[in-house]
């Protein structure tokens, strides 16, 4: 074992003085830690680039998916250079993947995809950096999109991450690009109530309400005939960034308006009758 670790020791010597090992170790460390240098330095001037044209030709959601590809295509660079370096085989490489086969080309072809299907969202844009969205029974705003995913802030402040094929493939919804919303809902009554009467209750809390736009109107009429109900329909609208607390807000006033006239709210009701036998 000693004559091992002495062997070992002096073919280490012999590389190390001899054979310059020394150098090509500094400059394995030397590009090494310049290409991390340089690569953080480039991505770091596209940033800048980006928020000085900030509302110029190309949107901020743009700049984040290009900067992101081009992270990986650096880092891409980085690594093969250092495999170079090393000495390693990159056709051994290549082959092990050829080896696998369809395994590889089907991993290979949802990359290719999703990085398609990000090219495809920049160019459309479909919705932009904090806009709210929900595409596929997925829902919150948009923090960035990547070479392969997109970002999403849930409302109880969860990171979903979507593939960009999702977003590509599917009808996505975004609740960001006008500055006003309608905000429906029904309300149920009894069918004993009055109907001008039920009216004027809705008609009352959303006159009160100051963050409803009263000058675009509203609709309030009779919906339905439901199976146990009058359902009526109400529409009003507001600013985007007010929708849930107009929505809120008008449920728990209409609630106690129509309580407070004596309009019946209808509920489930089990009516049982006991018959006494002779």
């Amino acid at each position: 074992m000693q004559d091992f670790f002495e062997k070992l020791w002096n073919d280490f010597k012999v590389w190390f003085v001899d054979n310059y090992g020394w150098a090509h170790l500094l400059a394995f460390v030397v590009v090494a830690i310049a290409g991390i240098f340089v690569i953080k330095l480039i991505l770091r001037a596209v940033d800048r680039a980006s928020k000085k044209t900030k509302g110029k030709k190309m949107s901020r959601l743009a700049y984040s998916f290009l900067s992101n590809t081009l992270r990986v295509v650096l880092y891409f660079i980085y690594f093969l250079l250092i495999f170079m370096m090393l000495g390693i085989d990159l056709s051994n490489v290549i082959t092990i993947l050829s080896a696998s086969g369809l395994a590889v080309s089907l991993m290979l072809q949802k990359v290719a995809s999703n990085f398609a299907s990000g090219m495809i969202l920049v160019a459309n844009k479909p919705f932009e950096e904090g806009d709210y969205v929900s595409c596929n029974g997925v829902e919150g705003t948009v923090v960035s999109i990547a070479i392969f995913s997109t970002k999403l802030l849930t409302p109880d402040n969860k990171i979903v991450v979507v593939p960009n094929s999702t977003l590509a493939d599917n009808s996505v919804t975004n609740y960001s690009t006008n500055p006003k919303r309608r905000v429906d809902m029904t309300f149920s009554v009894s069918y004993d109530s009055d109907i001008d009467v039920v009216k004027k209750c809705l008609y009352d809390v959303l006159d009160a309400h100051e963050l409803i736009l009263h000058e675009d109107g509203y609709t309030v009429r009779l919906k339905e005939h439901g199976s146990s109900a009058l359902v009526f329909v109400c529409r009003f609208w507001t600013e985007k960034a007010n929708y849930w607390q107009c929505y809120f807000d008008v449920n728990e006033a209409v609630f106690k308006k129509l309580k407070e006239v004596g309009v019946e709210i209808p509920y489930n009701k089990l009516d049982v009758n006991l018959f006494k036998k002779d």
